[in-house]
């Protein structure tokens, strides 16, 4: 017996592995040099990973508390993946004991981590108590592990985390919102979802815009809309400015161009030219990957902008994306524009417009 433990200890992966499968068929025979193994936190990094796999199901309240005490002491994240693994399969047991723990405030947040990382219905109920704690930081991991469930009881908690005075915990709530959208209408989702746009967090509002952009719907590419075509104030005031950051219209235009809706293509082609050079290249990027049936018009707006940007050095980049595009969205309609542009008096220009009719025009 000891001597399959100790071949956990040596040799190449495949051979520790058939050990630990011999070491965990001998059950409690096994068990205190398996746990001194897991415990040991000088010893070696796979060998207590391979220990902790093979008390895996152990029903012990000794295995339980030494593989809560592993998952707590450990930097590691493989070896706390392989041990929250194991209180999984132990299963109903070690949910209770870690739900014990939640009782006390200390040992809270990592109790909550384990939990976390045990998908398992029995969680859900404790993991919903840890969305009070007083840390923001715990708050938001059990919003984040309530969100992997889809159960229809989380509901209540994630619309209050929409609220929370943390910008992690608002983050986390929105998650949990695109994780439940098989629960909610999409007009709940869209009304929930929408005012986050505005937060202060950048975070936050990013969170929200990628959210949006999941939702493939007329309905929800109007908010981002509203959202990018805010107007700076002009009247002097104390408050804080609602006008949408670069990066935040950076991120508004990608979000609209995953969505591949006619609303969100005609506002994006109606917000060109309010836009910042960074963000039309982000524009221009994403209209590139747009759906067949949105090319035609994506191409014609790109043809478009194409023409009528000087061919300055400062336009370079952009004018060589544009027609990038052009030749991803595969319009034949585009060719004598790119064959013009063959000529262009920028190189990369004339390297990127080659490049753009070779995709329109495979060589057979």
């Amino acid at each position: 017996m000891r001597t399959a433990v100790a071949g956990i200890c040596s040799g190449d992966f495949h051979d520790r592995w058939e050990q630990s499968r011999q070491v965990a068929d001998l059950g409690d025979m096994a068990l205190g040099d398996l746990l001194a193994l897991l415990q040991d936190d000088q010893g070696d990094w796979e060998a207590r990973w391979f220990a902790a796999r093979a008390l895996g199901g152990v029903n012990r309240p000794e295995v339980i508390t030494a593989l809560f005490n592993t998952f707590a002491t450990t930097a590691d994240d493989d070896l706390r993946q392989v041990v929250a693994k194991a209180l999984t399969q132990i299963g109903a047991p070690a949910i209770a004991a870690l739900g014990n723990l939640l009782a006390q405030p200390p040992l809270r947040p990592v109790a909550v981590q384990a939990l976390a990382r045990i998908q398992h219905p029995d969680t859900v109920p404790l993991l919903l108590t840890a969305t009070a704690d007083l840390r923001s930081s715990v708050r938001a991991t059990a919003l984040d592990a309530l969100s992997a469930a889809a159960d229809p009881t989380i509901i209540p908690a994630v619309q209050r985390g929409l609220d929370d005075g943390a910008p992690i915990v608002r983050s986390a709530a929105i998650r949990g919102l695109l994780s439940l959208r098989s629960l909610l209408s999409s007009t709940q989702l869209i009304d929930a979802l929408a005012p986050k746009l505005w937060d202060a967090d950048l975070a936050v509002a990013q969170q929200a815009i990628y959210a949006l952009g999941r939702l493939q719907t007329p309905a929800a590419a109007a908010p981002l809309l509203k959202r990018l075509r805010t107007e700076p104030s002009t009247e002097p005031s104390t408050e804080p400015s609602t006008e949408p950051s670069e990066a935040l219209q950076t991120y508004l235009v990608q979000a609209l161009t995953w969505q591949n809706t006619v609303a969100g293509l005609d506002g994006l082609i109606e917000a060109w030219p309010s836009l910042s050079q960074p963000v039309r290249l982000a524009m221009v990027q994403g209209l590139g990957t747009v759906a067949p049936a949105l090319a035609p018009q994506a191409a014609a707006a790109l043809s478009h902008w194409l023409s009528a940007l000087p061919t300055t050095p400062v336009h370079g980049m952009l004018r060589s994306h544009l027609v990038l595009a052009l030749g991803h969205l595969g319009i034949p309609e585009c060719i004598p524009q790119l064959q013009a542009l063959c000529q262009d008096p920028d190189p990369v220009v004339q390297l990127h417009a080659e490049a753009a009719l070779r995709q329109l025009q495979p060589t057979p």
